[in-house]
């Protein structure tokens, strides 16, 4: 299987982020998941490594409203200053038609766990051209399945602003990337709902959206994932969700998922992106499932089992000590059934 790794993953490490008391001030999102996750891969011969390559701009500025927003307050960063915004407007605001100073933040991000540092820019550019390298690997039919180690995470940005330590997504990019060429499925199943994926392809009917999550009515991001969200538009029911309560195990996930992949087969996709999260693990520092090391092999086989080509994004996963076999167990599962 071919692995797609960053340039400059350890230029992006913000310390502090502003929720839930100091307790949980230390952000989890570090450079360690990727070379935690590398570790575990470099041991197998399963696994080729490639170096993302660079892709013009436009690529990433066409579908996130804020790309100059990021580039231009990373620009504007000292070499260790991290920037949070700290107002967010509310309906009815004046906003004005040219935002320029980092000041203005809260018109383009959700939240105060996602600052900007000098090198966020270059870093989130490169999370997302790993992504498309491994788009345009399947476009040319190069693989067949392809893994993108995208750090930072993108399935919390979306069309309008970017959160969740997400600044452009990922999965989106390369889905927008493909689109020309055929029709798209993307399955979430990181342990929080992937809001900026649905929210970008919920009126486009040539991409199925989906997501495995711990049910919003207590988990975030809160206000969106819950199972009433279909569609809008022309895409309405080309999207699907499978809120699940907190201590969900596998028995239980496998059920979601084998709803989720009957959709597909239906919908018939030419390629399938997995937004892959490893926050479900039972000792996820900021997870709230009860899946095991061991599980997700299985549930890898279950997607692996639809044999179409797919791209597999990397999204959460916090806990450093069982990452990388859990991302190595999914990965074997998805070959394995091939």
């Amino acid at each position: 299987m071919i692995v797609i790794e960053k340039y400059n993953d350890s230029l992006h490490n913000p310390y502090w982020k502003f929720q839930l008391g100091p307790e949980s001030y230390e952000i989890k999102d570090t450079p360690h998941r990727v070379e935690t996750i590398k570790q575990a891969l470099s041991n197998e011969a399963d696994f080729q490594f490639f170096k993302a390559r660079k892709f013009p701009e436009r690529y990433i500025a066409k579908i996130h409203p804020y790309h100059d927003y990021i580039r231009n307050t990373a620009l504007e960063m000292k070499e260790d200053e991290e920037f949070y915004p700290d107002l967010f407007p509310g309906e009815g605001a004046h906003l004005p038609k040219r935002v320029d100073s980092p000041l203005w933040g809260g018109i383009w991000c959700t939240d105060a766990v996602t600052p900007i540092k000098k090198k966020t820019y270059d870093v989130a550019r490169a999370s997302a051209e790993s992504a498309l390298t491994g788009a345009e690997m399947l476009h040319k039919g190069d693989a067949d399945l392809v893994y993108a180690l995208c750090r930072p995470s993108g399935h919390h940005a979306g069309p309008r602003v970017f959160g969740g330590y997400c600044y452009f997504n990922n999965a989106a990019t390369a889905a927008e990337y493909l689109l020309p060429h055929g029709t798209v499925a993307i399955v979430d199943t990181d342990y929080h709902h992937g809001n900026g994926t649905q929210e970008f392809f919920q009126e486009v009917k040539s991409v199925f959206t989906s997501s495995i999550h711990c049910d919003p009515s207590n988990e975030y991001p809160y206000f969106w994932g819950y199972s009433e969200e279909t569609g809008k538009g022309q895409g309405v029911g080309s999207n699907h969700n499978e809120p699940l309560p907190k201590g969900t195990g596998l028995p239980e996930y496998l059920e979601a998922v084998r709803r989720i992949t009957t959709h597909i087969k239906e919908f018939n996709p030419s390629w399938l992106i997995l937004s892959a999260g490893f926050d479900t693990h039972v000792d996820d520092p900021i997870g709230g499932f009860n899946l095991q090391t061991e599980d997700f092999f299985t549930i890898g086989k279950e997607f692996g089992a639809l044999n179409l080509p797919i791209l597999i994004c990397q999204e959460g996963g916090y806990n450093l000590e069982v990452l990388g076999a859990c991302v190595k167990n999914f990965l074997s599962g998805l070959k394995e059934a091939r």
